[in-house]
């Protein structure tokens, strides 16, 4: 007999915004009324099929805000607003957004929807074009099938109404639309009580992972991401957060007993990530057997899992049974992923026909029977998202699974078992003293930690952490002062394995300025929620790193008259220069924004900066509005001045306490430009520092316009050799 452990993982990061409520993105609510609801509804017509889910905790909690209809995010908000009744924007971000689906399998099947994407001409019209030619029925249609197609098959074939909808396909009305909205919130509220229903009979297995995803070997010490990889580099602050790691535990147990009932027997560790400093906090917390990656088993035993060239496991007496972990005394029970099998589901079966793709899998595991015939079964356990895979196969996967299902079913060699029933008949005989630091990807921790990008995010954790830590005056991480549990809450929140995942340059998502900013977000949420300026770093993308600079650099030392005019062609034309229009990001924006061009550079011992204005925009919508120049790098200040209450004009510089010096600069102009020269020594920047700066109009509590718009202009302070040193490269 052998045992298969199909086991899901279900998880989503974080995207409320708890200080005001809103949803950033929709993914929750749209993978719910597919992949949650689905992935259970299906194992009702197979009750041989015994599996485990893996719950995210936060996950859980979003799903909770849906079902009571209180979660509402951008995509449901512009849904549900009349096609006559958006604005510009709201058609723009409906035209790049609204056709985010598999192409494919969500949006070519259905004639309408596929009309809509040919009309929208991706790669050839921008939004602002494409609006031009959508009617409003276009765009109501679009609002309808952005939603529609996510309803998992299984939804629909029990819901006529949905079904007539499909049918219907086009000139959706107003009521149709509040319909598949509607319906969105019924079926949700089915998925938390279809899963406790199927654990209760004992057809599945409910974990959980720590509550917001993170990864706890890099709470519990940064430093284990060096053990596989000796030259990783590590972030400049280093975080060490091994109370965070067992509250992310322990809120995990609690949140689970909540919805579940009972306290949960296993863990998926966020990513697989697993390293022995976490095992004490899981045994301690209750849990009885965690699951991670067939890697991690062979870097902790030092031997090779070996598959010949089917990818068929040579020593399958290895991989295909559990270990006993024990470490400082504590010990769990674990188990390995097959690699192969998993990925195969996840990432390639969902290429090929689905009878070749069921048979190429019982095929694999059929050639395992000769090694199954002594001893304990063997247990082959497939760890996968549940969530992520069927948008690349038709109908959701729903054809593959049942033909799968059926299969393994009808077959008497074959049983489908819950992890923990398995440990509980037989629990394991080798004891491991160490596991090894990494993930599922590739036994390492890099995805999380090491490029510049995920190394700045965990710097800048790390210094909102230290600053919430110093407004704790020794009290517990959740206590009863109900600003310091909301700032936890934030950090726990930044601390989600997502955001790393997306920083840096090894993967991809039209989302990642959304993320970025989500991230940076709950961060700044920590000092608001002090009444406290947050750092200026934290209104820089961490993501600019990848991004094309929307300027160019200083040539060679300029020779500036500070009169607020161009007093010669040659005056600024060795400066570096940023033009509003061509910085893609604030195309939609350019027509009503004062700054058309911006300029840097400098002499041997000033910064200078010149600022120009569209014709008569600034002078009739600046009024009392003043200029910000905040320096986020090598340290914060700024470089504030009033535009039209000085006379006459002046600035001064404002450190990050919020002080500033005594002196005011007179070395400003305003007249059809802005021209201003501030000496090097008075900013704190000496030869070869490296300073990262952005500007901004800013009238009243309203930035009307910022440069650049999501990074930061950067320079090298430069010595008496800059021209020289430049003409050399």
């Amino acid at each position: 007999m052998i045992k298969i452990a199909f086991y899901w993982h279900q998880h989503q990061p974080y995207y409320k915004d708890n200080l005001t409520g809103e949803y950033s993105m929709p993914w929750v609510r749209l993978h719910g009324i597919k992949d949650y609801i689905g992935m259970a509804l299906l194992l009702e017509d197979f009750p041989r099929i015994r599996q485990t889910f893996n719950y995210v905790p936060c996950l859980l909690e979003q799903l909770k805000d849906y079902e009571e209809d209180c979660a509402r995010d951008r995509f449901g908000k512009l849904t549900m607003i009349s096609a006559g009744d958006l604005t510009e924007e709201d058609k723009l971000y409906i035209l790049d957004n609204f056709f985010s689906a598999n192409h494919q399998n969500m949006i070519n099947i259905y004639p309408r929807y596929k009309e809509l994407l040919k009309k929208r001409n991706f790669g050839k019209k921008l939004a602002r074009e494409a609006a031009k030619i959508f009617s409003l029925e276009d765009l109501q249609d679009l609002q309808v099938w952005a939603n529609l197609t996510w309803y998992n098959p299984l939804v629909v074939q029990r819901d006529p109404l949905l079904s007539e909808l499909i049918k219907k396909g086009k000139g959706f009305t107003r009521e149709d639309k509040e319909f598949v909205l509607a319906k969105q919130a019924e079926v949700i509220r089915q998925i938390i009580p279809l899963h406790k229903h199927l654990q209760d009979l004992k057809q599945i297995e409910i974990t959980a992972s720590p509550y917001y995803h993170p990864i706890l070997p890099l709470l519990c010490n940064q430093e284990s991401a060096k053990v596989v990889l000796p030259k990783l580099p590590l972030p400049k602050k280093r975080l060490w957060a091994v109370e965070d790691a067992k509250m992310q535990v322990e809120r995990a147990v609690q949140t689970y007993e909540r919805y579940f009932g009972q306290k949960p027997h296993g863990m998926w560790p966020s990513e697989g990530a697993v390293s022995d400093d976490i095992i004490p906090i899981l045994a301690q917390a209750g849990f009885r057997w965690i699951a991670s990656d067939e890697e991690i088993l062979a870097c902790s035993l030092d031997n090779k899992i070996l598959r010949d060239r089917y990818g068929e496991v040579v020593a399958p007496e290895i991989l295909y049974k559990p270990y006993r972990l024990t470490v400082k005394g504590d010990t769990l029970h674990m188990v390995f992923r097959d690699h192969v099998l998993s990925d195969f589901i996840g990432f390639q079966y969902s290429k090929y026909h689905a009878d070749f793709a069921v048979s190429d899998f019982m095929n694999r595991v059929h050639s395992l029977k000769k090694h199954a015939h002594t001893g304990k079964p063997l247990l082959v356990t497939i760890i996968l998202d549940g969530e992520n895979a069927w948008e690349h196969y038709p109908d959701s996967g729903i054809e593959f699974l049942r033909k799968l299902y059926r299969a393994i079913s009808d077959d008497g060699d074959l049983e489908c078992v819950r992890i923990g029933d398995y440990l509980e008949e037989h629990p394991p005989e080798q004891t491991v003293q160490h596991i090894c630091p990494g993930s599922w990807i590739g036994h390492n921790l890099a995805t999380w930690i090491g490029h510049e990008e995920k190394n700045t995010a965990w710097d800048l954790v790390e210094i909102a952490r230290s600053f919430l830590v110093s407004q704790t005056e020794g009290k517990r991480l959740l206590s009863e002062d109900d600003v310091l549990s909301k700032a936890w809450e934030e950090i726990f929140i930044a601390e989600g394995s997502d955001w790393f995942w997306w920083f840096g340059d090894d993967h991809f998502t039209h989302y990642k300025d959304e993320f970025d900013s989500l991230f940076r977000l709950h961060l700044k949420n920590v000092y608001t929620l002090f009444t406290v300026d947050h750092p200026k770093i934290l209104d820089v993308p961490v993501s600019r790193m990848a991004l094309k600079k929307p300027y160019s650099y200083p040539k060679r030392f300029l020779s500036v008259k500070l009169d607020g005019l161009v007093s010669n062609y040659f005056e600024w034309l060795d400066a570096g220069r940023y033009s509003a229009n061509k910085d893609m990001e604030t195309m939609h924006r350019t027509s009503g924004q004062p700054v058309q061009d911006v300029f840097f550079g400098f002499d041997m011992d000033n910064l200078l900066i010149r600022v120009d204005f569209r014709e008569n925009v600034f002078f009739h919508s600046m009024n009392a509005g003043k200029l910000v120049i905040t320096f986020v790098q090598p340290e914060e200040f700024q470089i504030c001045t009033s535009l039209f209450t000085d006379k006459p004009l002046r600035f001064h510089i404002k450190n990050k306490s919020g002080t500033h010096d005594r002196k005011d600069f007179y070395s400003i102009s305003l007249n059809k430009i802005i021209e201003l020269s501030c000496p090097f020594a008075d900013l704190g920047l000496f030869p070869g520092i490296e300073a990262e700066f952005f500007i901004e109009l800013v009238k009243g509590d309203e930035i009307i316009q910022r440069m650049p718009f999501r990074t930061v202009f950067c320079f090298s302070v430069p010595s008496k050799d800059f021209e020289r040193m430049l003409w050399q490269v």
